[in-house]
């Protein structure tokens, strides 16, 4: 049978990628649907405006025969009327065939005109009209070209056919124009009920998605940490009955108290251990937990982001989201590297402490010259408890010296392990009787060191920084391996 926690992260994963495929593909149909209605719509108003263009040639047609027909009022402009009025009668014809055939042609591109039933029918009731007025037209057009026999006779039939059927074309073109433009309008509704669909349905997929999964991990989350809050209340109440046992057996003999020195030394060691695995568990929880699923947010929102925003207002509070977005991934990957760091079990304590300097640098912005002249790995409890040393000394320097400068230097020599941390902040004043900058944290590294049996020594004092040297003996029995080749050290980093 699989594990609980195999089965509860195989099982929202499925649901999250069902999600994920959900919302992507409404997204992806709302734009394929909302794509080919904007082409249909622009179809749409160059037909409108060419609908409505007919109303003018017809005008325009009707106002070239007057003056063709009457060549005493503009006797000198008779031969550029002849040749407009033969543009205005092609153009005319062709939009109109276009108009009705349902396949509009112009120099720019090809218009595909949707007529429905009601425009067809008004399109049969205008026929015989524009037939009247467009062979009327060619009379005129081609009797001014081609003098006849009572050519103003046959010029003045022409004319009145065409002036007595302009008015009736002008009314049905009206309708047309209007039902062109009703449809249209029809239209424009239709993908907006399309649109609050897809809205709607992508609404409901996101509120499932925030039941289904991230509701379960909230919960398993808020598990976990209750769990290591009843733990550290249980360590709080476990070191409270040493105390109070160290207490007791300090009256006792020198036997007993040394006794009692080396059950405390094991006690504490068996802590540090237990710290430390509890440290790696709640950073493989952090990365696989809420790492994942914060990136999965990202991914998520940048899918959304190619989804036109009704308003500026709600681009912005887009852009906010995805930062904070970030920022919390930014802050998650942190505290998962400070409570574990894989690179101290991957490549060494070099690397580890040149990374930690580095973040820590670039957070605080405090100078921090690191130099590594160890060549190869240590053992693992040595590793992590200079690393831990590392970590505590530079917190205390950076949040309660006021450092602007701080050196870190590892080096290996006669069976020894040396990290020398000297900063140039404010300092403290040390005796029995006065209470150091982060007194509980020199406490813990001091306590690390011993339980290696190493040596802590600390040098301060008010405005001449600190200086902290911590040697640990290298055991013989475990032999250091070679240093990971995987990356190469550096033996000298200033950030």
């Amino acid at each position: 049978m699989r594990p609980l926690d195999t089965q509860v992260f195989q099982r929202l994963t499925r649901l999250y990628v069902i999600a994920l495929t959900t919302v992507a593909a409404l997204s992806m149909s709302g734009q394929l649907v909302i794509q080919l209605f904007l082409h249909q719509l622009l179809d749409d108003s160059h037909v409108i405006n060419i609908a409505g263009r007919q109303r003018m040639l017809s005008q325009r047609l009707c106002k070239t025969s007057i003056l063709l027909c009457r060549p005493d009022i503009f006797p000198a402009d008779a031969e550029h009327y002849s040749q407009d009025i033969k543009d205005i009668i092609r153009l005319w014809e062709g939009c109109h065939n276009g108009l009705k055939g349902g396949e509009l042609d112009t120099p720019e591109q090809t218009y595909t005109v949707r007529n429905s039933p009601t425009i067809d029918s008004l399109f049969l009731e205008l026929n015989p009209i524009f037939t009247v007025m467009l062979t009327n037209a060619k009379t005129i057009s081609y009797v001014i070209e081609n003098p006849v026999k009572n050519q103003a006779d046959t010029l003045h039939t022409s004319l009145q056919q065409i002036l007595s059927n302009e008015r009736n074309f002008l009314k049905m073109m009206d309708k047309i124009v209007f039902q062109y433009d009703k449809e249209a309008s029809q239209r424009v509704d239709t993908i907006k009920r399309i649109e609050l669909i897809l809205f709607v349905l992508l609404f409901v997929v996101l509120v499932l998605e925030g039941l289904l999964i991230f509701r379960p991990i909230a919960n398993y989350i808020r598990v976990v940490i209750k769990k290591l809050t009843d733990s550290e209340t249980e360590l709080r109440d476990s070191n409270e009955m040493l105390v109070t046992t160290q207490a007791a057996l300090v009256q006792a003999t020198e036997e007993k108290y040394k006794l009692q020195l080396a059950e405390e030394k094991v006690r504490s060691a068996s802590l540090m251990e237990g710290q430390e695995l509890e440290r790696k568990r709640l950073a493989r929880e952090l990365h696989d937990g809420i790492g994942q699923m914060l990136t999965g947010l990202r991914l998520l929102g940048e899918r959304v982001r190619s989804t036109p925003f009704t308003n500026e207002k709600q681009e912005k509070s887009f852009e906010e989201l995805q930062k904070l977005i970030q920022e919390t991934i930014e802050a998650t990957r942190t505290v998962s590297f400070n409570l574990a760091p894989s690179v101290l079990s991957d490549y060494g304590l070099g690397p580890a402490v040149r990374i930690l300097a580095e973040q820590t640098s670039k957070m605080s912005g405090v100078g921090i010259d690191f130099h590594d002249n160890i060549q190869r790995r240590l053992p693992e409890n040595i590793e992590t408890t200079l690393y831990r040393i590392a970590q505590e000394a530079l917190h205390n320097a950076v949040k309660y010296a006021d450092a602007s400068l701080i050196s870190i230097h590892l080096e290996e020599a006669n069976q020894r392990v040396l990290m020398h941390i000297i900063d140039n902040g404010k300092g403290f004043e040390i005796g029995p009787s006065k209470k150091g900058l982060g007194s509980n944290g020199l406490k813990n590294m001091q306590t690390r060191s011993n339980l290696l049996n190493g040596q802590f020594k600390i040098q301060s004092g008010i405005g001449k920084g600190t200086a902290i040297q911590v040697s640990i003996p290298l055991s013989n029995k475990k032999k250091s391996s070679t240093i990971s080749k995987k990356k190469p050290l550096t033996q000298q980093t200033t950030i």
